[in-house]
């Protein structure tokens, strides 16, 4: 019987999500942060997308950078910050504050 992969870590399930959201293949993710040979990226990449080891923080943040996301995205829990991540950080400067100092009105009010 093979062995079974343990599950996709929070940073592994979102790492795949956004690699397959553009369309790069593992190997293509690993060339991007410069692993050149398909022989070592690709395993790397799903090494990290199956949770089986978690990348050093310097290229958790040079993945980041090739998917063109905020690293924060990776780690925020639970999903609904993630996607507040992900929505504030495609706005423009002068928008994110405007959707910050919104966002500390309504946690201002509780409720």
């Amino acid at each position: 019987m093979p062995p079974i992969k343990p599950p996709a870590s929070l940073f592994g399930r979102r790492l795949r999500t956004a690699r397959l959201s553009l369309g790069l293949r593992q190997a293509d993710l690993g060339r991007m942060l410069g692993m050149e040979e398909q022989n070592t990226g690709a395993p790397r990449i799903s090494r990290y997308e199956t949770g089986q080891h978690d990348p050093d923080p310097e290229t958790a943040a040079e993945l980041a950078q090739a998917l063109g996301l905020p690293l924060a995205y990776f780690y925020a829990t639970p999903d609904m910050l993630a996607e507040a991540i992900l929505l504030i950080a495609k706005l423009p400067e002068d928008r994110q504050q405007e959707a910050i100092a919104a966002l500390r009105a309504i946690a201002e009010k509780k409720g």
